[in-house]
């Protein structure tokens, strides 16, 4: 019985070192990963950096000024496009363009009035 005991207890003690060596290896995997992430990571971040200057260097005033200035032909806004509130027109009131259709061609009344007979899938009695 002891030697059964004792072959027992050195299995287990062979199966928790294999167990303890596997979650080390697994464990140095997932390290590689993260520092390979983290590297992943800063690249992004510096990627992202140069983008954001490269933005700003596109978005910067004289550059704006330097291309509406080639490509836009803009002249200075004169007194007389300048107008009061009071003076705006009101807004014209929707219109349903479909709904006017229909009704020139004589659907649009006879689309609501038309009934539909009701299906209940039984036979209709007789009055």
């Amino acid at each position: 019985m002891p030697r059964i005991l004792h072959a027992l207890a050195i299995a287990l003690l062979i199966g928790s070192a294999v167990y303890v060596y596997k979650i080390k290896y697994d464990t140095m995997s997932l390290r590689a990963d993260v520092a390979r992430l983290e590297k992943q990571i800063v690249h992004e971040r510096d990627l992202i950096a140069l983008l954001k200057a490269e933005w700003q260097k596109l978005n910067g005033p004289e550059r704006i000024q330097m291309l509406s200035d080639a490509h836009l032909d803009l002249v200075p806004m004169r007194a007389s496009q300048i107008i009061r509130w009071q003076d705006v027109p009101d807004r014209l009131p929707e219109t349903d363009s479909i709904a006017d259709k229909l009704g020139t061609l004589g659907l649009s009344d006879h689309a609501a009035t038309q009934k539909t007979p009701e299906i209940t899938g039984s036979v209709k009695k007789k009055d």
